[in-house]
């Protein structure tokens, strides 16, 4: 069985020239083909350090040595950044088995190194642990974990203004989803809020990842609405799908804050070691009344182009995404999602 995660043809296109006079690195999980043999080692020293830090976050142990190197691709371009994973799954000793991995990443170097390259190994390890596919919703949302603090922070208020137009997807069809949606911004960035907002309740940390974990096994056995709610209620504590949504949607009350690091230049005639750190604290408003609906599954579909945004999403989902405005506003309460008619579970 083949798995291919998403990644738009006209990037695939690309993909194929620009490896013709590439240098190759090998290591001992990832053979990896670069403009340069520099950008190669990097790239590759990188890819394992990653694949045991997401492996010892996910599991607390490392994963084996893969049976043969994983093929990583990486184009260097302007402009958005992307990637995609191939899988294909097998049977060893009676259970399932990833039997071959391949990686192709393209987009600004730095960005490559800290987002999406991480995020891409965090697919290896989820896709090692079950061996077999992950729901879409956790596959990404767990991934964009390990992204840096910028695409995090993104993809919270994204998803708070995906809820507020009214493009969520309820939980009981969020989880037992196997294939992208139409609409696969709302996958992304909904998939992200879940995972965090899990892993929260879990306790963080490792801790709260291996919970997550034990929820996906659970829900997936059978993949069904009664095994989802028998997961919420085991791990959670939830007496449902529905009960969890709600105290996520709850959550959300709260809204997104960052902290970052801004004007730490010292005062002309000051010495370096003057300086004082200074912050600010950025917000976006919590949703108003989220209106969670199923989606339209269009198998292989990409997403229809939003206005100022490319015609195609990368596969890992760090698109620009519209900052926050200012919050002058009041923000407005959140609500229990209204359903405007009946969803089948």
């Amino acid at each position: 069985m083949t798995l291919r995660r998403q990644l738009s043809a006209l990037v695939a296109v690309l993909f194929v020239p620009a490896f013709a006079s590439a240098a190759t690195y090998d290591t001992v999980n990832f053979r990896t083909e670069a403009p340069t043999a520099r950008l190669a080692k990097e790239f590759g020293d990188k890819a394992e350090e990653y694949r045991r830090e997401k492996a010892l976050e996910w599991t607390g142990r490392e994963m084996p040595q893969w049976p043969s190197r994983c093929p990583l691709l990486v184009q260097i371009t302007q402009g958005s950044a992307g990637g995609a994973t191939t899988f294909t799954f097998g049977q060893e000793g009676g259970r399932s088995v990833v039997t071959s991995i391949r990686m192709e990443i393209r987009g600004d170097a730095a960005q490559l190194l800290n987002s999406v390259l991480p995020h891409e190994v965090t697919h290896t390890v989820l896709a090692n642990y079950f061996g077999r596919p992950v729901p879409r919703w956790a596959d990404e949302g767990g991934s964009v974990l390990s992204e840096n603090d910028d695409e995090r922070f993104n993809h919270n208020v994204r998803c708070r203004e995906l809820l507020n137009a009214g493009r969520g997807i309820r939980c009981r069809v969020l989880f037992r989803m196997t294939e992208y949606p139409k609409d696969m911004i709302v996958l992304y960035a909904q998939g992200y809020s879940v995972s965090h907002y899990l892993v929260a309740k879990g306790g963080d940390g490792r801790e709260g990842r291996l919970k997550l974990l034990q929820f996906l096994g659970t829900g997936m056995q059978g993949n069904s609405a009664e095994s989802w709610n028998a997961a919420a209620h085991k791990v959670y504590g939830f007496e449902s799908v529905d009960e969890l949504e709600e105290a996520w949607l709850t959550s959300l009350k709260t809204p997104p804050t960052r902290v970052v690091a801004r004007d730490t230049t010292p005062p002309a005639g000051q010495p370096t070691s003057a300086r004082s750190p200074r912050t600010e604290l950025r917000t976006s408003a919590a949703p108003a009344v989220p209106v969670l609906e199923a989606p339209v599954r269009v198998r292989g579909a990409t997403p229809d182009r939003e206005p100022g945004r490319p015609s195609y999403l990368p596969e890992h989902g760090s698109t620009p995404v519209t900052k926050p405005a200012t919050p002058n506003l009041p923000v407005p309460e959140l609500l229990p999602p209204e359903l405007p008619r009946p969803v089948s579970p």
